[in-house]
């Protein structure tokens, strides 16, 4: 009888102290990598997000900008990290879909993280400098055909959502742009202001504010509707080319192998955060459409999404790196 209570007792402690370990997470700060650089509209998305995590979770979150190579080198560096919660990734749709379809070879599988949760989807914002005297998406589709191959089109870099803006206006348009990529878009701005490239397809978080300085112009919005935060800017879809409606979105996942109960903690508290009315406000300002927060919704978005994208850059006749 004794052998027996001991037995349960033990058990009993075992249990307790599992879920001492499972409840102690995180003890430490975790580190958020965005595959940007610092200042774009992922990088400050992501920090929104981490400050409002890092109060849901009662510990500070890091967020670390490894930026270049359409999201690789981030997303690669998070693959190889310990799959214990304290480094995860801001993923794009550029890092989750559309750079199997544009890399030969990848330094990160696509498929081999755990997803935490969809954050949010933005369109993007079609601008231009006063360079050659644009002043509306016509202008720019009426020199492109007069001068094919001469105008430039800045992207995030290769793969990213601003690149296949860019590759859907050529094709919709019927012109022919030069695509020349930047590590993000606090890169490709200046040289749009610059005036070393034409055009640039970027998110309404960092475009617009350079609009609103009276630096560039913008024509449009990549997005089927228009948004609420831009109610006077029409789609590119209204000015002709209604095929086109292409959105950026953003998520959290983390190394394949990442415990559930890890999962289920930073899903929690993603979801509590965006539900919070001041950080959905700020998404909204930066014109992005706060989502669930759910890894359900992540998943069904990646899966429906993949072969849309791969028409794309078939379409596009982009060729695989």
């Amino acid at each position: 009888m004794f052998k027996r209570v001991s037995t349960f007792a033990a058990a009993v402690a075992l249990t307790a102290c599992a879920g001492l370990a499972q409840a102690a997470y995180p003890e430490r700060p975790i580190t958020i990598i965005s595959p940007f650089p610092a200042g774009g509209a992922t990088d400050v998305l992501t920090r929104i997000l981490a400050e409002r995590m890092g109060k849901a979770l009662d510990q500070t979150l890091i967020v670390e900008n490894k930026a270049g190579a359409g999201t690789t080198i981030g997303a690669a560096y998070v693959a190889r990290a310990q799959p214990d919660g304290y480094t995860i990734l801001m993923a794009t749709n550029s890092t989750l879909v559309t750079n199997r379809f544009l890399y030969k070879s990848l330094p990160y599988d696509p498929d081999a993280y755990a997803p935490i949760g969809m954050v949010g989807i933005g369109p993007l914002v079609l601008l231009s400098n006063d360079k050659h005297g644009f002043k509306s998406t016509a202008d720019v589709v009426k020199q492109a055909k007069q001068q094919p191959g001469t105008l430039t089109f800045a992207t995030f870099g290769p793969g990213t959502s601003s690149h296949l803006a860019g590759e859907l206006f050529k094709k919709e348009a019927g012109v022919d742009l030069l695509h020349v990529p930047f590590k993000g878009a606090t890169m490709a701005l200046p040289a749009l202001i610059n005036g070393d490239v034409d055009i640039f397809f970027d998110m309404v978080a960092t475009g617009m504010p350079q609009v609103e300085a009276g630096k560039l112009k913008v024509f449009g919005i990549t997005s089927k509707k228009r948004l609420s935060t831009l109610p006077d800017l029409p789609t590119l879809a209204e000015q002709g080319y209604p095929a086109f409606d292409l959105t950026a979105w953003f998520s959290f996942v983390a190394p394949r192998g990442t415990p559930p109960e890890v999962l289920a903690t930073l899903q929690q508290a993603l979801a509590t955060t965006l539900q919070d009315q001041q950080v959905r406000d700020k998404l909204l300002a930066m014109g992005i459409e706060p989502r669930s927060g759910t890894a359900q919704e992540l998943t069904e978005q990646i899966r429906t999404e993949q072969p849309v994208i791969e028409q794309l850059v078939e379409q596009a006749g982009l060729e695989r790196q």
